[in-house]
């Protein structure tokens, strides 16, 4: 009983989502405002993190699930994209990269501060 309350609690985030998206006219995905009051709720602790974990995590382990759609839809739309493939596949590449650089340029960010962070409690005591 207790996934079908976590469920509910995502399902009913989604929907407000949704009611929110529909009421600013769509400038806005439902799921993007979905998450955003999700992480609303749970940064103001009206929505506990063990409130949604389960349901969470079974989302997260399957999540290959829930690109299908999308993948077939893509199939479908082959033959009118065939003619752009090598720009698509550039920029999935060059998009790869500068995703993982700027992922490392901020983990070497944060490991610089937090090794200054160190040195001045070291000085300090």
């Amino acid at each position: 009983m207790n996934y079908l309350r976590e469920l509910g609690i995502i399902l009913a985030v989604c929907v407000l989502g949704e009611v929110i998206s529909v009421l600013i006219g769509g400038v806005l995905p439902a799921n993007i405002l979905g998450m955003i009051l999700l992480l609303i709720l749970l940064a103001s602790r009206l929505i506990k993190a063990r409130q949604v974990e389960h349901a969470a995590d079974f989302f997260l382990k399957n999540m290959a699930i829930f690109f299908l759609p999308v993948s077939l839809g893509i199939l479908e739309l082959y033959n009118q994209l065939k003619s752009q493939l090598v720009a698509i596949i550039a920029v999935c590449v060059i998009t790869t990269f500068l995703t993982a650089l700027a992922t490392a340029a901020t983990v070497h960010f944060i490991l610089v501060l937090q090794n200054r962070d160190k040195k001045g409690e070291n000085q300090n005591v």
